[in-house]
């Protein structure tokens, strides 16, 4: 972050290089683009992010290498497992719900100019953002990445007609906006149940957890846990 943004830049374009199916580099491009004023070309690098199927940014690599590291410097499975996990740093996300916050500004501008195609086109494309974040690719493994996705989704939503309609199953934008608040609400007990589980898991369930957690994400990681510890979802643990 003491990049000057001509260092940054050149480091999203090498990224862009090395992993052009990734649609990241696009995101951070099209954040920068954007709050440096770069309108058109920001709309573009937002464009190019959107049509990649891909979002890749590395968490589980790094907490790969990291359990790799502190196995080799002596710390037990469970410890090397733990501590790769839990110091993950995602400062991305940050930077993801600034582009939200930057295209909800740019659909304001179309629509004081009276481009409401366009404004309606920025704003899908700022609910496929957060949906990728949400359920996506693999990004969606870890609950903070599904409550951020859902912050975005509704920075999107909240400027929009609610009672236009939403997808083709009859839903409208209020709908949608109803479905991912429940969705927010179930995330947020599945973490608070986090908080009061972990502690307490025996080292052996604690190593299975997390490479549940790798593999299929925290909430099914946790679904695992529960119904071994025959503790019914929502309860947690005293």
């Amino acid at each position: 972050k003491n990049d000057s943004p001509e260092e940054r830049r050149q480091w999203l374009d090498r990224l862009k290089q090395t992993a052009p199916d990734n649609a990241l580099p696009d995101y951070l491009s099209a954040l920068d683009d954007l709050k440096a004023g770069r309108t058109q070309q920001g709309a573009q690098e937002l464009a190019a992010g959107v049509g990649k199927a891909v979002f890749q940014d590395y968490s589980l690599d790094f907490i790969q290498i990291a359990e790799e590291a502190y196995r080799s410097a002596g710390y037990s499975e469970v410890e090397s497992k733990l501590i790769a996990t839990t110091g993950l740093l995602l400062p991305q996300l940050a930077q993801l719900k600034q582009l939200s916050g930057q295209i909800v500004d740019l659909a304001s501008s179309y629509r004081q100019a009276g481009d409401t195609a366009s404004e309606q086109a920025v704003l899908q494309m700022a609910l496929h953002v957060g949906q990728q974040l949400d359920v996506g690719t693999p990004g969606g493994k870890f609950l903070i990445n599904n409550l951020v996705g859902i912050a975005i989704q509704l920075n999107a939503l909240k400027v929009m007609d609610p009672a236009s309609p939403y997808g083709d199953q009859g839903q409208t934008i209020q709908d949608y906006m109803d479905q991912i608040t429940q969705h927010k609400g179930a995330i947020k007990q599945i973490a608070q149940q986090n908080e009061k589980l972990l502690p307490n898991m025996p080292p052996e369930d604690l190593t299975s957890f997390l490479d549940r957690e790798k593999l299929y994400g925290e909430p099914a990681a946790m679904q695992w846990y529960l119904n071994k510890s025959g503790q019914p979802a929502g309860t947690g643990s005293n």
